[in-house]
C-alpha cells in the first residue's frame, strides 16, 4: 500500500513539474519573441544609421552579451593557483556591431553613444607579423607608449594583436557602428566586448575561421594594448556563454564547461554605482594585484624549494589532490598560503631575486617606475585567491547537486540551493573588500541597502571594482519592489535617476557571442 502511495505521490510530482516546465517553455516562448522583435526594430535603425555614415551595401552584425560574474572575481590572472571562475551571458543586454569590410586594411569605426566620436586607423602602426605571438605581442605593447585614454584604443588592441598573428592574411579592415545597452566603465565587461566585436569581425571579413575559445584568449590579450594585464574571464564568457547555464573556467586546465543556473523564478540585477577611473591611478592598482599574482606569489612558493623544502613538498602534494580531493587540497593550500609575508616592496624583490624583478620590470615597466619602495600585500591577495576558488567549487557543486538532477526531485531544494549560493556570493564580496581592497565607499552604502532586504539571497562588487555595478541575486516578484528601493535610498538622494543613467541592468543567462543574419 505505502509503495502505491508513494508511486502515485511521485506521479503527481512529476506531472507538476511537467506543468511548470511547460509554462516556462511558454514564458521562455514569448520572451523570446519580445527580445527578438525589439531587437529587429532596433536593427533596422541601427541599419539606416550605419548606411547614412558609410554608404550603401551589405552589412553584417555581431552581437556580444554582457558578462555577468557570479563567483571568482580576480582570479583569472593568477599564475600559481588552479583557479576558476563561474560567470553567465546575460540574455537583455548587449553590444551589437554593424559592419562591413573596407577596401583596404584602414578600421573606421563610430558609436550610436555621443559621448564616443568616431575614428579611424589603418595597420601601418601594427606590430610586424612573428611566429611567437605571446612574446611577440607583450614586446610590442612593453616597448609602445601608453596610448591616450580613448574607446578606440579596444579596437586598436584587437586589430594589431590580428594583424602580428595573421599578417598579410589581414587584407581588410572594417568599417562599423556599435550600438550597446551594457554600461561603460561598469564591471560588465563593456570594454572586452567591443575587443571580442572588433576581433571576430576583422576575421570574419578576412576568412579567417573563428574558434571560441581562441578568440576570447587572443581577445585578452589585445586589451594589453591598454597597459593592463588581465585575464580572460570577461571573453570566454561572451565567447562560450550558453542559456540558462553558467560557464565553469578553469585557468591552469585551461578547460571550460557548462553549470545549470536557477530557474525563471529568479533573476540577478546589477545596480551601478560610481565609474570605475580607469585612469593611471586606478591601472596601477589592477596592474599591482597581476604582478603580486603572477611573478611575487609563484616566485616565494618557487624559493621555497630551496630554503623550506617541507613547504614545497605540501605544496606539490596538494596541488596533485586538486583533482580526487579538491577541498582537503583547498584546505592545504590555505595552509600553506599562510607562510607568505604579509606584503614585500619592490625594491627588496629586486635584492632577493634579480630575475623575477626583471619580469616584473618587463612585464609591468610603469608599475616598478612608480611604485618600486611601496609595500605590496601578499598574504591577503593569495587568502582571496584560494578562497574564492574554494567558494566557485562549492557553487558549481551546489548548481549541479540541485539543477542536474530529474525535474521532480529539484522541486523541494531550489530555495536552499539559491540561499547558500547568495551566501556565498556575500562571503565573495566580504573578501573583495576587505583582502583584495576593491571597494569603495558608495559601493558599501549601497551594499548595506541591498543586504537589509531579506529577498535579496546575495550581493557583491562585480568586475574589477573601484567602483562599477553590484550584482544582486533575486526573486522576480521582487525586482520591481527592489529597484525602487534603491532608486529612493540611493540613487534619489544623489540627484540621479536609474532609468536616465541605464545604471540597472535586469538579466537572466543566455547565449554568448553570435553572428545575426539579416533576417534576424
Amino acid at each position: 500500500m505505502f509503495i502505491r502511495v508513494h508511486l502515485w505521490f511521485l506521479s503527481v510530482l512529476e506531472m507538476i513539474a511537467n506543468c511548470l516546465a511547460e509554462a516556462m517553455n511558454q514564458a521562455d516562448v514569448i520572451n523570446d519573441d519580445l527580445l527578438r522583435a525589439s531587437r529587429r526594430a532596433r536593427l533596422d535603425q541601427l541599419r539606416h544609421r550605419f548606411r547614412a555614415q558609410y554608404g550603401d551595401g551589405p552589412v553584417s552584425v555581431w552581437r556580444a552579451p554582457a558578462r555577468i560574474n557570479i563567483l571568482g572575481e580576480h582570479v583569472d590572472y593568477v599564475a600559481y593557483l588552479p583557479t576558476a571562475s563561474l560567470p553567465f551571458a546575460s540574455r537583455e543586454h548587449e553590444m551589437l556591431m554593424l559592419y562591413r569590410a573596407a577596401p583596404d586594411r584602414r578600421v573606421r569605426g563610430a558609436s550610436t553613444h555621443e559621448a564616443y566620436a568616431p575614428f579611424a586607423f589603418d595597420f601601418v602602426d601594427a606590430p610586424p607579423p612573428a611566429d611567437a605571438t605571446e612574446p611577440a605581442w607583450l614586446a610590442y605593447v612593453i616597448n609602445s607608449p601608453l596610448p591616450a585614454p580613448h574607446w578606440s584604443n579596444y579596437v586598436k588592441g584587437a586589430a594589431f594583436f590580428a594583424g602580428l598573428k595573421y599578417g598579410e592574411q589581414i587584407r581588410h579592415g572594417i568599417d562599423f557602428l556599435i550600438d550597446s545597452n551594457i554600461p561603460p566603465s561598469g564591471g560588465a565587461s563593456s570594454s572586452s566586448a567591443l575587443a571580442v566585436l572588433a576581433g571576430a569581425a576583422l576575421r570574419e571579413v578576412n576568412h579567417i575561421r573563428i574558434h571560441a575559445d581562441e578568440l576570447a584568449r587572443d581577445s585578452a590579450q589585445a586589451e594589453w594594448f591598454l597597459g593592463t594585464r588581465g585575464g580572460a574571464m570577461d571573453h570566454l564568457t561572451i565567447c562560450l556563454a550558453r542559456r540558462r547555464c553558467a560557464v565553469h573556467i578553469g585557468y591552469a586546465s585551461r578547460r571550460s564547461e557548462l553549470a545549470p543556473l536557477p530557474d525563471d523564478d529568479f533573476r540577478w540585477v546589477t545596480f551601478f554605482t560610481h565609474a570605475a577611473d580607469k585612469g593611471r591611478e586606478v591601472m596601477l592598482e589592477y596592474n599591482e594585484r597581476a604582478a603580486v599574482s603572477r611573478l611575487l606569489i609563484p616566485a616565494m612558493i618557487d624559493d621555497w624549494r630551496g630554503d623550506r623544502p617541507a613547504l614545497a613538498q605540501a605544496w606539490a602534494d596538494a596541488l596533485n589532490q586538486m583533482n580526487d580531493a579538491p577541498q582537503a587540497a583547498l584546505d592545504q593550500l590555505e595552509r600553506l598560503l599562510a607562510e607568505l609575508p604579509a606584503q614585500i616592496t619592490l625594491a627588496e624583490v629586486a635584492q632577493r631575486n634579480p630575475k623575477v624583478f626583471a619580469e616584473c620590470e618587463q612585464a609591468f615597466p610603469t608599475l616598478v617606475a612608480a611604485r618600486r619602495e611601496r609595500p605590496l600585500k601578499l598574504r591577503s591577495r593569495a587568502r582571496h585567491h584560494v578562497s574564492e576558488t574554494r567558494r566557485v567549487a562549492a557553487g558549481v557543486r551546489l548548481l549541479r547537486a540541485t539543477f542536474d538532477e530529474d525535474a521532480v526531485r529539484r522541486i523541494a531544494p531550489v530555495d536552499t540551493c539559491v540561499r547558500e549560493l547568495g551566501a556565498l556570493i556575500n562571503a565573495s564580496h566580504a573578501s573583495l573588500r576587505d583582502l583584495y581592497d576593491v571597494s569603495t565607499p558608495q559601493v558599501e552604502e549601497l551594499m548595506s541597502i541591498l543586504r537589509v532586504d531579506a529577498k535579496v539571497y546575495g550581493a557583491r562588487l562585480m568586475g574589477g571594482g573601484f567602483g562599477g555595478n553590484l550584482l544582486a541575486l533575486t526573486k522576480v516578484s521582487n525586482v520591481t519592489q527592489l529597484i525602487e528601493r534603491i532608486q529612493a535610498e540611493f540613487y534619489g538622494p544623489r540627484g540621479r535617476d536609474y532609468l536616465d543613467e541605464g545604471a540597472v541592468m535586469v538579466s537572466t543567462p543566455g547565449d554568448g557571442l553570435s553572428l545575426i543574419d539579416d533576417e534576424s
